[in-house]
């Protein structure tokens, strides 16, 4: 369960930085910060917030291309611990195994196809483009994955929180004793 709930709010948070980091470009861009605004009037219009989307650009893919590796262990010892610890339960080992295909999906297809993709568009002009487009469209992909997951690791952490609380009522509580001590 700890390993499955480290995951769930590791992706959370990976979420929710990723769509932060492009909105705190605009909040900087609008901020009443006298140097940075002075700073940013001497530069041609567009290019500070080229330039700092850029910045959150590498950012986001260092903190995605980590969040993989992270995502690859934790799902190699969920696997693991559910081998041991549920003594081979068919569904908890089939929800843990398709997880860890997603993730290798991810980092061995996706990842790497966005990443390139992305910096060929970080200083392109703005406008439909082939490379725009696929972009997107692996990007999407990468969306869904990420949804499906998320989706896959909440029935996993709710399958072993049901079958904890089964267990716990079908020992007469003995469960409980042994755990209050």
């Amino acid at each position: 369960m700890l390993i499955a709930g480290v995951w769930l709010g590791l992706t959370l948070a990976m979420l929710f930085v990723a769509t932060e980091n492009f909105r705190g470009v605009d909040r900087l861009l609008e901020s009443s910060v006298k140097e940075a605004t002075s700073a940013f009037q001497k530069m041609p219009p567009g290019l500070p917030r080229q330039l700092l989307r850029y910045q959150v650009s590498e950012l986001n893919r260092y903190f995605f291309d980590w969040y993989g590796i992270a995502q690859m262990w934790l799902g190699v010892i969920l696997l693991l611990n559910l081998l041991f610890a549920t003594n081979g339960n068919k569904v908890a080992l089939g929800l843990a195994g398709t997880l860890l295909a997603i993730v290798a999906l991810e980092r061995l297809l996706l990842f790497p196809e966005v990443t390139y993709l992305g910096r060929l568009l970080d200083f392109a002009p703005a406008g439909e483009s082939p490379v725009r487009s696929r972009f997107w469209t692996f990007h999407k992909y990468f969306s869904a994955a990420e949804v499906v997951k998320l989706l896959l690791l909440l029935v996993l952490c709710g399958k072993m929180l049901i079958r904890r609380e089964v267990r716990r009522r079908t020992t007469g509580g003995i469960g409980e004793a042994a755990e209050s001590r």
